[in-house]
């Protein structure tokens, strides 16, 4: 299997502006492009001051993102003909404000590490191989959810996987925007160079 070549990160339902120009700052340090929203609580949100101020420097993230109104449009915005995606939700196994049902967390970096790894340990390739398995296009999803109250569950269950980002466990919370840094520096660290915008 060969490491996906095109990465999204998708912003579920966002209250603050100022989080959203941040996650795109957190996005473009990392060598990341593609963000999506999906009904953020301001329409115009990638418009606003706050917003642009916050993303300090990456507005190329802020113009090119695209706004959706359901997780299922943006995810398959995100799907080309013939394309493989792996979609990866995100959440604390520790959730300080409501009861979850079980689910299954990795740790981002152990499913990196699995994900850009042979079983026999060597390392996948970045580039398209000339096998016809191959000449598919793999693409990641990253999706968060609000900042008060994670991801729904209906979203979770359309992810093939649940990444936790581990936290303490008598205080949980963490931010938006650095919840896209962890993930984006664990996921650039796992692809091991810059060269490729991905």
């Amino acid at each position: 299997m060969r490491i996906p070549q095109a990465t999204r990160f998708i912003l579920m339902y966002t209250k603050q502006n100022e989080n959203v120009g941040a996650a795109a700052r957190a996005m473009k340090t990392m060598g990341f492009f593609d963000l999506a929203l999906v009904s953020p609580h301001d329409p115009k949100v990638l418009h606003r001051n706050k917003t642009i101020q916050r993303a300090s420097g990456a507005t190329d993230i802020l113009k090119s993102a695209k706004i959706y109104t359901t997780l299922e449009d943006a995810l398959m915005d995100n799907r080309d003909n013939g394309s493989e995606e792996i979609i990866c939700g995100t959440g604390m196994p520790v959730d300080m404000f409501q009861e979850r049902p079980g689910r299954n967390y990795v740790e981002p970096r152990t499913f990196f590490e699995q994900l850009v790894t042979n079983n026999d340990g060597t390392t996948n390739h970045h580039d398209r191989g000339n096998d016809d398995d191959d000449e598919l296009v793999r693409r990641i999803a990253f999706i968060f959810g609000s900042e008060k109250t994670g991801m729904d569950e209906s979203d979770m269950d359309k992810c093939h996987y649940m990444l936790g980002i581990p936290t303490n466990p008598k205080f949980g919370s963490l931010n938006l925007a650095s919840a896209v840094q962890l993930i984006a520096y664990d996921w650039r660290m796992a692809l091991g160079n810059y060269d490729t915008e991905c």
